[in-house]
């Protein structure tokens, strides 16, 4: 059978959609996804490779920063911080707490030697000067580094003395010198503030305030020590008991038959009876 051009003609577009179709489903449109993925990777990718480099930037800035600051701090601890000896008129906390009491006693008068050395800087004759206040010499040992260092309060020990009210004497400039100077004051972190200027011409009258921060430097903290009473003494007679904190030496009576007081016995302790 003889088939028309006409039947010819759409047998062949038949053929021709059918191999049209087949390239567009199974060609072209899957490889326009694949290249859409591809491209939308590839942004992705761009966009997290800038990220990462605006995370190292920042990263590479954060590190700077800290090491700037931490030059810096050295060169504060280097000035600015009491010495961590007590004969060059600083402080040890890596001491027994009787030995630091006593410590504590000569870097209070340092201390104070060194506000004394500082309130007249510039020049000015002081009327009414600040005294650094010093721990008490009874306290119990265990509470000196509350008390006088504030720790644990701060997680490191640190000495803030508030010491009231300065007033000096001088000129504008002399005054003005002496409270500026409070900001290099060695060894320390010092402060003036609310100062008030009275009088005329180049006999004024200053008063202000000045605060005082000593950082504490050092590796260790020496742990606290066993105190309270001590217990009776095993002999002749019962023994004194030990002083508070520091404890005082103690004497026992003496025994039967015994002679006089018994000999003096160690810190913190009692002594066993005379013979």
């Amino acid at each position: 059978m003889k088939l028309s051009a006409w039947v010819i003609y759409v047998i062949g577009l038949a053929v021709a959609l059918i191999a049209l179709s087949y390239a567009l489903f199974h060609t072209k449109l899957p490889n326009d996804a694949e290249a859409r993925m591809y491209r939308q990777r590839t942004v992705e990718l761009e966009e997290q490779a800038a990220l990462q480099s605006r995370a190292e930037k920042r990263v590479s800035d954060a590190v700077g920063l800290v090491n700037t600051a931490a030059a810096k701090w050295k060169q504060v601890v280097a000035t600015r911080t009491p010495a961590t000896d007590v004969n060059a008129g600083g402080i040890d906390l890596d001491v027994n707490g009787w030995q630091l009491s006593v410590d504590t006693q000569k870097f209070a008068k340092n201390v104070q030697r060194a506000i004394n050395k500082q309130v007249v800087r510039g020049g000015v004759r002081v009327t009414q000067a600040p005294t650094a206040p010093r721990p008490d010499v009874n306290s119990p040992v265990n509470g000196l580094l509350a008390s006088y260092y504030n720790y644990p309060a701060f997680p490191y020990p640190v000495l803030i003395l508030d010491l009231g009210q300065v007033t000096v004497e001088g000129t504008y400039k002399q005054i003005m010198d002496n409270v500026r100077s409070y900001a290099s004051m060695p060894r320390y972190l010092a402060m003036a503030d609310g100062l008030s200027l009275t009088g005329t011409g180049d006999r004024l009258t200053g008063t202000y305030r000045i605060q005082v921060v000593g950082f504490i430097r050092g590796k260790k903290i020496y742990p606290n020590l066993p105190e309270g009473a001590a217990a009776a003494a095993p002999g002749g007679g019962v023994g004194g008991p030990g002083g508070p904190g520091r404890g005082g030496p103690s004497f026992s009576a003496g025994g039967p038959g015994g002679g006089g007081p018994g000999a003096r016995g160690p810190v913190g302790a009692s002594n066993a009876g005379g013979g």
